[in-house]
């Protein structure tokens, strides 16, 4: 591979990684698109979300089951991505971590949580899928996120 073509390649594997997180972000607040949600991620994901007072999920059933009852009781999502940087990126293994905004209102009850995704990818036959998910605090998490999320 030439020199060029690397340089191609580099470039087209940072977008591909941005583009699934912004696709991630799209199809969480779409709360109908779960088969596109999940086929972001591989197979096997862990999708940990402990360090938020919420589950650590395992797998596209584990993914299934939580976002089916969120999509079911959430009334609407708003999720706003920055600061999106690719840490590490070493032939069909990548590394990035983002900020996000993620704002959802349940029953009348709005939660706003400023949080930071560590995500992890790894390029299958399908293109690069999305292998390890987790978010943590930036700002304090607020007392609505255990109201809106209080079957979890």
């Amino acid at each position: 591979m030439s020199s060029l073509e690397q340089r191609v390649r580099l470039i087209e594997d940072r977008q591909a990684l941005q583009d699934l997180f912004h696709g991630y972000l799209f199809a969480v607040d779409s709360l109908t698109d779960l088969d596109g949600m999940l086929s972001l991620f591989t197979e096997d994901v862990s999708f940990d979300l402990r360090e938020i007072g919420l589950p650590c999920l395992q797998g596209h059933q584990g993914l299934r089951q939580f976002f089916a009852d969120v999509f079911g009781y959430m009334s609407h999502h708003a999720h706003y991505g920055t600061n999106f940087t690719v840490r590490q990126l070493d032939g069909d293994t990548a590394s990035a971590c983002a900020y996000v905004i993620g704002s959802g209102v349940r029953d009348g009850v709005q939660v706003t949580l400023h949080v930071k995704y560590f995500l992890d990818y790894v390029r299958t036959p399908a293109g690069w899928k999305i292998c390890r998910f987790s978010e943590a605090p930036i700002l304090p998490m607020p007392d609505s996120l255990t109201q809106v999320h209080r079957s979890h």
